[in-house]
């Protein structure tokens, strides 16, 4: 006879039973404009920097 054997999971299990956080609740606005500020912000210093080298 052949005994039916179930494959491990390679998925760890969350506590609780629940699903695995995937980022979906990340505040990607929030993130994606904090960036842009700071990619304005370092280009001002550049070309404030380039300024103050010319002249």
């Amino acid at each position: 006879m052949c005994a039916a054997s179930a494959a491990p999971s390679s998925a760890p299990s969350a506590p609780g039973g629940g699903l695995a956080e995937t980022g979906n609740g990340v505040p990607v606005g929030v993130l994606s404009g904090a960036a842009a500020a700071l990619v304005g912000a370092g280009g001002c210093l550049v070309v404030r920097h380039r300024r103050a080298q010319q002249g």
